[in-house]
């Protein structure tokens, strides 16, 4: 795969997670899951008008550069840190039609990741490789933020992955 056939792959990637995060924003009723999802559609948003940017550049010069890719979305241990604030107010929230679009979300998210691992493993361009693996920096930090989410809104004992408690202790 070229770089430029990365970058056009990863647009359509990245298009398809957007677009789910708005629709899902829109489709919620909680104002807390309609936050997280636009939160994250503003996120994806942000790198179409990245790679978007890259591939003009590609196509104008010849060349990659890879300027700096930042993100929204706080570290991790914000996130755990404001999960256990959420714990207090879980009953007042209205899950039921979050918890499907988690999961696709999360699925989504699941996808890109394994998309960008492979072209900043595949890839020989050191700028693509780098700008690549910024990328699945980014996108692994969206799949643990959603699985967080889902952990908390299905209540299954888990949380980041590990967990919480075990009924068998």
């Amino acid at each position: 795969m070229t770089v430029e056939e990365a970058i056009v792959t990863s647009l359509e990637h990245e298009k398809k997670v957007r677009d789910h995060y708005v629709w899902a924003a829109g489709e919620g009723e909680d104002p807390k899951g309609k936050a997280f999802f636009e939160t994250l559609a503003r996120e994806e948003q942000g790198h179409v008008d990245y790679l978007e940017s890259r591939l003009e550049k590609l196509r104008g010069s010849g060349a990659l550069d890879s300027p700096p890719i930042g993100t929204v979305l706080p570290s991790a241990e914000l996130v755990a840190k404001g999960a256990r604030m959420l714990e207090a107010s879980a009953q007042a929230r209205d899950y039921r039609g979050d918890t499907r679009r988690l999961y696709t979300a999360l699925r989504l998210e699941e996808e890109v990741s394994a998309f960008y691992r492979g072209l900043a493993e595949g890839l020989t361009d050191p700028a693509a490789k780098a700008m690549f693996a910024r990328f699945l920096e980014i996108e692994d930090g969206h799949t643990a933020i959603v699985q967080a989410e889902v952990d908390f809104v299905t209540r299954t004992g888990y949380f980041f992955d590990f967990q919480e408690f075990n009924l068998e202790e």
